[in-house]
């Protein structure tokens, strides 16, 4: 059926609750909403998706199939608009706060959540599986439109405020479609996903489509180059965060319980139990974006502040018998400088485990093992090497390492966290650097159940 209109859609009977928007999750009686730019595969995912029997197919007049289940909207754009506001009749209506960046992204928004309350939805890279139990997609670090919208008419108590990564992928190809941010959060840039970008200049401007007007109201941002090229490319109010008389959020003082700062010339005393590299700015970019969007009294922030946490997987400490291993999700060069830097700065001896994700960014692996070398002994093994060769992968990371460095290549995980924490003698840390929070390991179109927290407190239990 072609060339239908709204009034058309308007006139079936339709549980928009059997509404899906991906051929994985066409079931018996599924209303199927789909649509894209290449007509073929278009045509190609609408064929496969018959096969399952469902009650329609919602799509495009980019579609050529002819079938009485197939329902071909000359306006989809608006035909897909109306479907999301019949899942979720107030999702436009919800405070949105984005933030992203290389680095710091998932951290800033877990502590943004716990500032906000508990009437915030936090959207990012550690939410539990179950969440996304209506999908078989693939989950993204920034889930696509009708996947945020499902989300939120899923909460079982109401939320007024949604908090979200946004990844530079999403961004490029515009995932979240016209949602609305009312303050959004930039924290770092620095070379990472390359493969898909091409450039650091690209990889830049996608990120700076956040802030832009009709996307943002306002942003806040942590002062840097990368920072001066974002608010450059931006045309919307923006509030910089820095040690400088010159920032909106000036910090001077700080160490791991008490921070103090200040923000619209009010002097502010927060007491914290956070920790990690970057956790300062990570903190003061969450409790800025909360204090600009004018929802929350200052006082409130304050009060909240003393308990917020880190989140799981970000420099999560596991202490046994007098020793120390330290989880935590830095992958690109910069966060491992970081995380070794900021070790050092409480132990006498730093030692690191990392590997790097196969089928990406080939180029930054060099540089990884250059940011490695600052530790005093470096242990390179497997990461995520999905279908590359693992020892190839070792090998690139081996070229930004010194000859004369303290190293071995064990690219067994397990047994590399084993013999890091043998190693490890007292006012010493072993830093297991990359995979944070995940639960597998990807390897060969597998994955393999593999969480560094779980396997680490094994080992260091046996060593009891």
């Amino acid at each position: 059926m072609k060339n239908l209109n709204l009034d058309f859609l308007k006139s079936l009977d339709i549980d928009y609750s059997k509404v899906v928007n991906h051929t994985y999750d066409v079931v018996d009686g599924s209303i199927l909403c789909i649509n894209h730019d290449d007509n073929n595969k278009l045509n190609e995912y609408i064929s496969s998706s018959l096969n399952e029997n469902p009650k329609f197919v919602i799509t495009s007049n980019k579609c050529d199939i002819q079938d009485d289940k197939v329902l071909i909207f000359e306006d989809y754009e608006n035909i897909y608009n109306y479907i999301l506001e019949r899942i979720s009749p107030n999702y436009k209506s919800l405070n949105y706060f984005g933030i992203t960046g290389t680095n710091g992204k998932t951290t800033t928004a877990f502590y943004l959540n716990q500032l906000i309350g508990s009437d915030n939805l936090f959207i990012g890279t550690i939410d539990e599986k179950q969440k996304y139990s209506f999908t078989n997609e693939k989950i993204l670090t920034t889930p696509k439109l009708f996947n945020v919208v499902k989300l939120i008419s899923l909460q079982l108590e109401n939320i007024s405020s949604v908090s979200l990564e946004v990844s530079s992928h999403a961004l490029d190809q515009n995932r979240l479609g016209d949602l609305k941010f009312l303050v959004s959060g930039f924290t770092n840039l620095s070379q990472d996903h390359l493969d898909y970008h091409g450039s650091i200049e690209n990889y830049l401007n996608s990120k700076a489509k956040l802030f832009q007007q009709g996307v943002s109201e306002k942003f806040v941002y942590i002062d840097s180059p990368e920072s001066t090229q974002i608010v450059s490319a931006s045309n919307i109010e923006s509030f910089s965060i820095g040690t400088n008389d010159d920032n909106d959020v000036i910090y001077k003082e700080i160490d791991e319980q008490i921070v103090k700062f200040t923000i619209d010339s009010n002097q502010v005393e927060c007491q914290i139990q956070l920790s990690g590299p970057k956790f300062i700015e990570n903190f003061l970019l969450a409790f800025s974006m909360a204090y600009y969007s004018n929802l929350f009294e200052l006082e409130d922030l304050i009060h909240k502040s003393q308990y917020v946490v880190n989140p799981p997987g970000r420099f999560e400490a596991i202490n046994r018998n007098n020793k120390t291993v330290i989880i935590d999700y830095a992958h690109t060069p910069s966060a491992i400088k970081e995380a070794i830097k900021y070790a050092q700065n409480k132990y006498e001896k730093v030692n690191v485990i990392l590997g790097a994700g196969g089928d990406r960014d080939k180029g930054k692996r060099m540089k990884m093992g250059e940011a490695s070398s600052n530790a005093d002994y470096v242990i390179i093994t497997n990461d995520n090497p999905r279908n590359e060769d693992p020892l190839e992968i070792s090998k690139n990371i081996l070229e930004g390492i010194p000859l004369n460095k303290s190293l071995d290549v064990i690219l067994d995980r397990k047994e590399a966290i084993h013999k890091g924490v043998q190693l490890l003698k007292e006012n010493e840390v072993l830093l297991v650097l990359g995979k944070g929070h995940e639960k597998y390991q990807e390897i060969d179109n597998k994955f393999i159940p593999f969480d560094d927290v779980q396997i680490t407190k094994e080992i260091m239990e046996l060593e009891n």
